[in-house]
């Protein structure tokens, strides 16, 4: 089984520095968050249409398929989803309890090093 996740927004701190930013740090978020989520909705249905199955975690949405990683990479581009705009992984069903509590500890650093988030300051 393969795993997409498909980060939506983090934190505000981790979008930016609030105690330094600017009044226009945040005009700027808001623009930035807009271009994302529309992203983020062209994807959603691309995968949907695609017989994915989706659930929902805290800053992110993560879609479920049974398919090898290989076979999941090339559908992805067909259907034109970018990888850098998503993390695509092997799920391995019996390890769920183990990446469950994994993936907290990861949430700040795969979410700051999203191509999608642009810090303010």
């Amino acid at each position: 089984m393969v795993e997409v996740n498909l980060y939506l927004f983090g934190k505000p701190e981790w979008e930016m520095d609030l105690e330094k930013a600017k009044a226009g740090d945040f005009k700027l978020l808001g623009e930035n968050l807009r271009e994302r989520l529309n992203k983020v909705s062209e994807i959603v249905t691309k995968l949907e249409k695609n017989g994915w199955e989706r659930s929902a975690g805290l800053y992110d949405i993560m879609f479920y398929k049974k398919l090898k990683l290989d076979e999941a990479k090339i559908e992805l581009k067909k259907l034109g989803i970018d990888d850098g705009d998503v993390d695509i992984n092997d799920f391995d069903e019996e390890e769920d309890e183990d990446f469950e509590e994994d993936i907290e500890e990861d949430d700040e650093k795969n979410f700051t090093e999203s191509k999608w988030v642009k810090k303010t300051n």
